[in-house]
């Protein structure tokens, strides 16, 4: 089975930070009012990082396309999926951009440094994750992803992953990934849709390419021969068939 490298680093560099003192590495926040547990909150201005890579890389690589947060460990059409962002003594209902996905406000609606960003669930015992980056442009089919739009979406993750934890940054830096760990990733590894599919196609102008979601060698968001502009599809056999 293999696993993106990504998420692999997040899982080894995570387990470590559990046993630190509460001021080293990524933590649970409990928020004012919220009862005792371990509340599904990050701090604004981490998500805020990945929203200012998001904002300065738009332009070239996703014309167009919107930033979100989709929730960890939920289930993408699970209803009654609340975000709040808690400043002080204020909440702001944040947009759901999806049954299990949530939109930052514009500039401007945040006040101070110490803001949150607070869901109306709890992670498991002992688990802290960040929220999946998902970059995607109008007017695509739900099964379809566009290139430039993973790559920006990783970028955007990476660089919040490297923000809040320091044994994540000295394990790339460790193992050579830093500078390129994006490149290296499948394309499958971000925003994939979660449904069944057993077909990857890219479609890049005239070229395209297709492979079974098992094939030991998918492409890599780094690979330069596909633009930013290439279409992957992800279809079933019998949608394949089709």
């Amino acid at each position: 089975m293999r696993f993106p490298l990504l998420f692999v680093a997040l899982a080894v560099a995570l387990p470590l930070q559990a046993a630190e003192p509460a001021d080293a590495g990524p933590q649970v926040v409990h928020v004012k009012g919220v009862a005792p547990g371990q509340p599904m909150a990050w701090r604004y201005a981490l998500l805020h990082k990945a929203q200012a890579v998001f904002e300065q890389g738009s332009a070239a690589q996703a014309p167009g396309a919107r930033l979100s947060f989709r929730l960890p460990r939920i289930d993408p059409a699970q209803d009654g999926n609340l975000v709040e962002l808690v400043m002080d003594d204020k909440r702001l209902p944040l947009a759901m951009a999806t049954a299990a996905s949530f939109a930052l406000p514009g500039p401007g609606a945040v006040d101070g440094d110490d803001a949150m960003v607070v869901a109306n669930k709890d992670f498991p015992k002992g688990s802290y994750l960040h929220p999946n980056v998902q970059v995607r442009s109008p007017g695509l089919p739900a099964n379809v992803v566009r290139m430039g739009d993973l790559r920006l979406a990783c970028t955007a993750q990476v660089a919040m992953a490297k923000a809040e934890s320091l044994k994540f940054r000295l394990l790339l830096g460790t193992v050579g990934l830093f500078a390129d760990l994006c490149g290296e990733m499948e394309i499958t590894s971000m925003n994939a849709p979660t449904g069944r599919y057993d077909t990857i196609t890219i479609e890049d102008g005239e070229r395209t390419l297709t492979l079974a979601k098992s094939d030991d060698k998918l492409p890599r968001l780094g690979e330069k021969s596909w633009s930013d502009n290439a279409r992957i599809i992800y279809l079933s056999r019998e949608q394949a068939a089709q």
